[in-house]
């Protein structure tokens, strides 16, 4: 199955692109889409998702599947769907 991932603000400075489809085997979780962008995009990106000391995702970081956060949906046990649109997007500055 392929899932359209899209990177927002400083994730896409981060791996130099907007937006890249993924093939994903059938079933596929959050979890595995996850370790695939990781291993594509290196440990600059699983230092940008993760928290070191916990090694949780960072809290800041909004996980989106299609337009609900993957928090609720089951977190990174989510499954993705054929065609499904999963987005990273940064904390929102602002004042």
């Amino acid at each position: 199955m392929k899932v359209k991932v899209q990177f927002f603000a400083s994730a896409r400075e981060l791996v130099g692109t907007r937006e890249e489809a993924v093939e994903l085997p059938d079933g596929s979780t959050v979890q595995v889409l996850l370790e695939v962008l990781i291993k594509s995009h290196g440990s600059r990106l699983k230092d940008y998702l993760y928290d070191s000391a916990s090694g949780d995702l960072r809290r800041s970081i909004q996980l989106l599947l299609g337009d609900k956060p993957v928090s609720q949906l089951g977190g990174k046990s989510a499954v993705l769907t054929d065609g499904c649109t999963f987005a990273i997007i940064p904390p929102v500055g602002g004042g």
